[in-house]
């Protein structure tokens, strides 16, 4: 076994017991770096050490059989088969024979019969190495499809004052009725208000990740996440105002992957400036709440954001505005917004000024602190909207 498997067993056991399902084999450098490339963007977890040459693969599964995780049935394993293929069948008999995983071979499809033989000892797919970027992507995506992921739901506005912040907060509260089966993400890159509003104290963020994004997994994402009293996971972007810490778009993507796999919803609260982060991130969501004010110059910002989003690829179908705010005299009815949009109005949320002024100062959302309030109530009912979609699209 090499000294490089031996240094890392250790931290390939212990990483598998954090959902650190991936695995390579190969001799091919010019191979496992496309592989890297590719399980890297799709923010699956891959530590370093979780990559080995075929000699070492004896030990990899010592390493892997002796790991206490109860999922191991879930780990996939990519294989490069070498130039010497009865070397590589050796290796695919002794994988699919000592574990319960999902092997994907990569290598020369013109050899017919090495690739039947390869099939018949038990690998799930095999690769052309000729197109191997493009072959794993599409491998992945069918074990994707299989794959339970966590329901996204993106908060923003077109116009400041909107309570957009407000709303993703105790959105956030409302879906973690079950601990630790929500993340919020403040994705506001220049400093956003979620912790102030959740009362929490931020210690990395995902501007810190971003000059190693790189090392971005499971273990550290974790160390990012501050957890709220009432069950949703805080993730922020940067730190106090005013930030210039750079977010690298690629910390945010991998952060959402890895997220997606652990939680049942992921809120975000997007930066209404929709900056190349934050509108990547809207382009990919599930669902999209836009928060307006019920007045006009709100309403015509509203209708700008909606059109160049729309038109620059996003589903209209995706939205659901909410008509936060309401209840004063000389506001735009809400007939006449949905008129104005072209989209009907899926929510309006009373104006509470003093029960939410206190919630604000005090830092406890009030969808917690008073539940029978009239913003809290439409808060539940948008949460059930939202559950409600994620259901239909997982089934």
């Amino acid at each position: 076994m090499s000294k490089f498997l031996i240094s890392r067993c250790g931290d390939v056991q212990q990483r598998a017991s954090q959902h650190a399902f991936f695995f390579l084999v190969s001799d091919d450098d010019t191979a496992a770096a496309v592989i890297r490339s590719v399980v890297f963007a799709r923010g699956l977890e891959f530590p370093p050490g979780n990559q080995c040459r075929l000699a070492d693969v004896p030990g990899l599964l010592r390493t892997l059989s002796q790991s206490s995780s109860p999922t191991e049935a879930q780990a996939t394993i990519v294989l490069v088969m070498p130039e010497n293929t009865e070397a590589g069948l050796e290796a695919v008999s002794a994988i699919c024979g000592g574990l319960p995983c999902r092997l994907l071979l990569a290598g020369s499809i013109a050899d017919s019969r090495a690739v039947l033989r390869a099939m018949r000892l038990g690998a799930a797919e095999y690769l052309d190495l000729s197109d191997l970027g493009s072959e794993l992507n599409h491998a992945l995506d069918r074990i994707d499809q299989r794959r339970r992921k966590a329901f996204t739901i993106g908060v923003f506005s077109a116009s400041g004052g909107s309570g957009c912040s407000l709303v993703a907060a105790n959105l956030g509260c409302e879906l973690s009725k079950k601990s630790g089966s929500c993340a919020l993400v403040d994705l506001k890159v220049e400093g956003g208000d979620l912790a102030t509003l959740l009362n929490l104290k931020t210690s990395h963020t995902l501007a810190d990740v971003s000059r190693n994004v790189e090392s971005l997994d499971t273990a550290v994402l974790k160390n990012c996440f501050v957890p709220h009293a009432g069950g949703a996971l805080l993730l922020t972007a940067a730190g106090d105002f005013p930030s210039f810490a750079p977010v690298d778009p690629r910390a945010v993507q991998r952060s959402l992957s890895l997220l997606s796999r652990q939680v049942d919803y992921v809120v975000m609260d997007l930066d209404r400036c929709l900056n190349h982060v934050t509108f990547a991130t809207a382009q990919t969501t599930d669902a999209l709440v836009l928060v307006m004010r019920p007045d006009f110059p709100s309403l015509k910002r509203t209708r700008l954001m909606l059109d160049w989003m729309v038109d620059s690829g996003v589903d209209r179908t995706k939205f659901k505005v909410v008509l936060n705010r309401t209840g004063w005299s000389g506001e735009v009815p809400s007939a006449q917004v949905a008129d104005g949009l072209q989209m009907k109005v899926s929510l309006d949320i009373p104006d509470d000024p003093k029960p939410l002024l206190r919630s604000v100062n005090s830092g406890e959302p009030l969808l917690l602190a008073v539940p029978s309030a009239k913003f809290s109530k439409r808060i539940v009912q948008l949460a059930e909207e939202l559950r409600g979609v994620a259901a239909r699209r997982g089934g």
